[in-house]
């Protein structure tokens, strides 16, 4: 078997679609026993050495917008095949998979396009409502993030319930609890004032900062020197967020890092007197289960997909719900019998994820696939 996999946004996005791309890759390298092209649009991007012979590149001709704008807007049929040479399953791993000759799988991140458009940046939410229908209709297999992202794929498309498969994602070293005499030196290097909560993600209006900001101030009251840690870059709509960010930070009350190694990140979460999540909602949620495998007691909104990924490990709040978000934080710097519980639990709940069996998997999927594919054949 040779699997094609859309390895563009384990090139350019930092977080989020590009982590998910990349650990799965890496995974499925020590896993598989059968090829893997990852093609990607043209790029200045530096692309990582191959950690595996049977792993090969494939760069298009053209970029991903072209690309983009050739299969999925202009909707022009032309199969990757003869750019990549022969394979049994062709994968996009960014909600889109292009017309192929062999089976054809794509990943559903969420769909936040559907329901919560407000939160979403217009084009991209107009788009996605537009080519998302019609992969559905036309991919042998679908693959899901989370259970909630399948449940709510099956709920608001009619799509056959054997074509979807749930596959979360894992979480693998450097995210693991550090000890103090490490994470000091990192904490101090950096200028962090202690006690913190940290919030990781995105600044973007589904992710709640103004809420969480609001509950850090509020929770101040009791904890004077709380400070609200932020690692994440600016994204869309977010020009006010920054503004009231920008002036918290002024004040002392926020501590603003835009990207970091995962190394320090790790490091920060080990450190931290809670992980806070106020997003109104997720597909995954990549930085809470990382936090949690790093030992930080969590916070999170009380949404299905949290419930999903950590379990009876975090503490769970109503979105948008300011006083019940600065209840809990000051019930986590204040209870430490309570810290500590949840400090125990978020490491064994977060070793029921891991990307060796993201991979095995995502390989049962493909060879099903590419099977069904090769029986129709006439």
């Amino acid at each position: 078997m040779r699997v094609a996999i859309d390895f563009t946004p384990g090139l350019n996005q930092p977080a989020g679609i590009g982590r998910y791309t990349r650990e799965l890759v890496r995974a499925l390298a020590e896993k598989a026993h059968f090829d893997i092209v990852l093609w990607h649009g043209r790029t200045s991007s530096p692309r990582p050495r191959p950690s595996s012979p049977r792993i090969h590149y494939r760069q298009m001709p053209f970029s991903e917008r072209w690309l983009t704008r050739l299969w999925y807007r202009l909707r022009i049929p032309f199969p990757i095949d003869p750019l990549i040479g022969p394979v049994d399953v062709v994968h996009g791993t960014d909600f889109l998979v292009p017309p192929a000759r062999c089976a054809r799988v794509a990943t559903v991140h969420d769909v936040s396009f559907l329901l919560v458009p407000e939160l979403g940046h217009p084009r991209l939410v107009s788009f996605l409502r537009a080519v998302v229908p019609r992969m559905l209709r036309t991919a042998d297999a679908l693959i899901t993030v989370s259970e909630s992202v399948q449940q709510d794929l099956l709920r608001l498309y009619r799509v056959t319930p054997d074509r979807v498969y749930a596959i979360p994602h894992g979480v693998a070293f450097p995210f693991v609890p550090h000890p103090p005499q490490h994470v000091r030196p990192v904490i101090a290097s950096l200028g962090i004032r202690e006690p913190y909560v940290i919030a990781v993600g995105t600044v973007e209006p589904r992710k709640g900062y103004p809420v969480l900001l609001q509950a850090v101030e509020r929770a101040a009251e009791n904890i004077p020197d709380l400070q609200l840690v932020i690692v994440g870059a600016t994204g869309w709509l977010a020009e006010p967020i920054e503004r009231a960010l920008e002036e918290a930070q002024q004040r002392g009350r926020v501590f603003r890092l835009r990207r970091i190694s995962d190394q320090t990140l790790a490091a920060l979460y080990s450190a931290a007197a809670a992980f806070v999540t106020a997003s109104f909602y997720e597909g995954f949620n990549f930085p809470l289960l990382e936090a949690l495998a790093c030992g930080a007691p969590a916070i999170a909104t009380d949404i299905p997909v949290h419930r999903e990924v950590a379990g009876n490990a975090a503490l769970f709040v109503r979105s948008g719900d300011v006083d019940s978000l600065a209840e809990a934080m000051i019930s986590l710097l204040t209870d430490t019998t309570l810290a500590r519980r949840l400090q125990q639990a978020g490491p064994q709940q977060a070793s029921r994820f891991s990307w060796h069996k993201s991979a095995e998997q995502h390989i049962a999927v493909y060879r099903a696939v590419a099977s069904e594919h090769a029986n129709r054949r006439p």
